[in-house]
């Protein structure tokens, strides 16, 4: 089996959807509604045409090359963003103004990043990780931003293994920097 990541196309959607709310339901248990999530319902829409975003996907070829298996994702969206569905927090302002303020103007937000269950700890959230890092260098961005929650301690412990400063934190968030 060949693991690769590519961009998504539009036949990937219902894949990649399914994954992230799996996670995401996994994650919130009982408080879980994937109503929530309406940017999931047309993550090319949505992201790429609208918002002109990176969306990369991991796939495994499972010996027919026509039906890849997506087993992550992750999505590199261009800063500033209009957030249609309220379904992602706006960074705080202080962030933004310590990046101006350091001359930094190209911002992204590095998120979505998803794997499925039963290939997490394989090294693939770092692959992808690393495959944005690297699509953000090519975009031009100069600094990525990324949230997550304190208590999703391999988000945490993944993003710092990856070289992320904490940019700013409080009991149940924890906001990310990483300067290109």
């Amino acid at each position: 089996m060949t693991v690769m990541i590519r961009d998504l196309q539009r036949s990937d959607q219902d894949q990649v959807r399914k994954m992230v709310l799996e996670g995401l339901a996994e994650r919130w248990g009982q408080e879980f509604d994937p109503a929530y999530n309406k940017d999931l319902d047309d993550i090319y829409g949505y992201y790429i045409a609208r918002h002109h975003a990176t969306v990369a996907v991991i796939t495994e070829d499972q010996q027919q090359a026509s039906n890849p298996v997506i087993i992550g994702c992750g999505i590199l969206l261009p800063l500033p963003a209009e957030d249609v569905y309220g379904t992602w927090c706006a960074e705080p302002e202080s962030i933004r103004e310590k990046a101006n303020s350091a001359g930094l103007t190209k911002l992204c937000r590095m998120m979505r990043l998803s794997v499925s269950a039963d290939r997490r700890g394989q090294g693939l959230a770092k692959m992808m990780i690393r495959h944005l890092i690297e699509k953000a260098r090519e975009r031009g961005f100069e600094l990525i931003l990324v949230e997550t929650e304190v208590l999703w301690t391999s988000a945490v412990q993944i993003y710092k293994s990856e070289g992320f400063s904490v940019a700013e934190a409080d009991d149940e968030n924890v906001h990310y920097t990483y300067r290109l």
